[in-house]
């Protein structure tokens, strides 16, 4: 029944959800937290029941960029007003603290960052380089979005998990697809921008989002195992991402009959273990 269960498409048993942008990563005893959209709200509250309920909790920040979907969560992530509770703020924006306080303004929101008990320490990553953090490393990489947008690769024990939520590919960039794939090689999940259909991502060039192909494009060429897909159009419906989802399928059994990459749907509380 289990199986039978498993096989049935997320739409039709359950959603994709609607939550803005937190991917957790676990590895080497440590806890990464990518982007704090609406999603780390949920996320906050299971690790509330862990160590940092007790504030004895340590995990480190990634921030793509600043735009509200991936930081509108910050405000509601209890771990954060915990006393003891430590956290390390990485992005490649040297004003990245300015900006979130900015969000907790009292003319946008009645309770200042300050007020968050954590202990909060903020360090600046620079793009296209890669920082040791002991038992793992994290390589940056600047994406194509408006404002700037930056990818992110965790590397521990030869596995390597990559997050790119926003990232666009139009006439005007190709040129920079080989430094892309070149930083994406051979990485065994892929998390990538899939915002669009193929045909919506030629009428809204330089709104900063790529389109399932592209991904797949991208991925076989990388040598990429497993790619999620990610960051869809808030407006699709459940049905409608399922139906990119096998148009996905398709295409990458047309075009690399040969491949053996895992083409996975991202939906709220889905894990994946490298």
């Amino acid at each position: 029944l289990r199986e039978i269960f498993n096989a049935v498409p997320i739409h039709l048993k359950s959603t994709y959800g609607g939550n803005t942008p937190c991917v957790l990563v676990k590895t080497a005893g440590h806890t990464i937290i990518l982007d704090a959209g609406s999603g780390i709200r949920n996320l906050g509250i299971d690790l509330m029941q862990q160590e940092f309920g007790q504030g004895k909790g340590k995990a480190i920040f990634l921030f793509s960029h600043t735009h509200w979907d991936h930081i509108q969560g910050l405000p509601f992530f209890t771990p954060l007003f915990i006393p003891g509770n430590q956290f390390e703020f990485y992005s490649c924006f040297p004003d990245l603290k300015e900006r979130l306080k900015g969000q907790q303004d009292s003319r946008y929101f009645p309770i200042g960052m300050d007020y968050m008990q954590a202990e909060k320490q903020f360090f600046l990553l620079k793009s296209n380089e890669s920082k040791d953090f002991g038992k793992f490393t994290i390589k940056t990489i600047k994406l194509d979005h408006p404002g700037s947008a930056y990818g992110y690769k965790i590397e521990n024990d030869g596995k390597s998990f990559l997050y790119s939520s926003d990232l666009e590919f139009n006439e005007k960039n190709y040129d920079t697809m080989p430094e892309i794939i070149e930083f994406f090689k051979g990485a065994d999940v892929l998390t990538f921008d899939s915002q669009y259909t193929l045909a919506e991502s030629f009428t809204k060039i330089d709104w900063g989002h790529s389109s399932i192909q592209i991904g797949i494009d991208i991925a076989n060429h990388s040598g990429i195992k497993k790619i999620v897909l990610f960051h869809y159009d808030p407006t699709y419906s459940d049905q409608k991402i399922n139906e990119i989802t096998e148009i996905g399928l398709s295409y990458k059994k047309a075009i690399y009959p040969g491949s053996d990459l895992e083409v996975i749907p991202s939906y709220e509380g889905l894990e994946l273990e490298i």
